[in-house]
């Protein structure tokens, strides 16, 4: 290699080192994979980024962090090469370094939970071959009531489990953090400020359905909200659901 080629490399090397996250999710899933040995990975969609099985979100400054999350406002390529382990995520010539950690796992407030409903769980798995997009969500909102509202972990792991080998590589993802109570950060502010603004506003219908499967693991929505004086009529379903 060329002293004009190595210069260059090395020029590209410092740059790489010194990006740093704006902050990356806590969870066990993602810190095993960003510290463990280096796995090369693939692009899936716009700042998905595959590795084995598990689904990385690069989520953007402002938007809300998710349980396999990192933050950055970096720009990815739809033809860059992906690595991660090591500490370090290599996109193309880029490197992250984490950033603050976040803890996905949301502090709640005082909460007097109902019984869970097994009304979502069968009809949701049913559904996920036909239409997955209507019942991923739901569950995730499902499976993760079960834990934060009454520590069903066993329970809330099987169902993951089974709607994970029918869901796409990043809901599979997604219902694995939920089973371990690791959620997206709208559902914070539900849970630990009882505002449902933010999960109202999450992805279109998505947060929709999140709200309406933590309310049949047992949130008491209504009662719940009223006493903050909230709203306590919610749209807990799409015209699409």
């Amino acid at each position: 290699m060329s002293t004009s080629a190595l210069m260059g490399r090395a020029t590209r090397v410092r740059h790489w080192l010194k990006m740093n996250a704006r902050s990356h999710s806590a969870s066990a899933a993602l810190i095993d994979l960003l510290f463990g040995p280096v796995t090369t990975g693939t692009i899936i969609g716009p700042r998905l980024l595959k590795f084995g099985a598990y689904v990385v979100i690069v989520t953007e400054p402002k938007q809300p962090r998710m349980p396999n999350g990192i933050e950055s406002d970096v720009r990815i390529r739809a033809s860059a090469s992906l690595a991660i382990g090591r500490g370090r995520l290599a996109i193309g010539s880029v490197g992250l370094t984490p950033g603050p950690a976040w803890n996905p796992v949301p502090e709640l407030t005082a909460v007097r939970s109902l019984p869970p409903g097994p009304e979502p769980v069968e009809s949701a798995l049913a559904a996920l071959g036909a239409d997955p997009s209507t019942s991923e969500d739901l569950l995730a909102g499902y499976i993760a009531g079960l834990v934060l509202l009454h520590g069903l972990r066993d329970r809330a792991g099987r169902i993951a489990e089974r709607a994970a080998a029918l869901a796409n590589p990043l809901h599979a993802t997604l219902l694995g953090h939920a089973a371990r109570g690791e959620v997206p950060e709208p559902v914070h502010a539900l849970l630990g400020q009882r505002d449902p603004g933010p999960l109202l506003a999450f992805g279109g219908a998505s947060g929709h359905r999140w709200l309406r499967g933590l309310v049949s693991a047992g949130l008491p929505l209504e009662s719940w909200l009223s006493t903050v004086g909230s709203p306590i009529t919610l749209p807990l379903v799409d015209s699409h659901a």
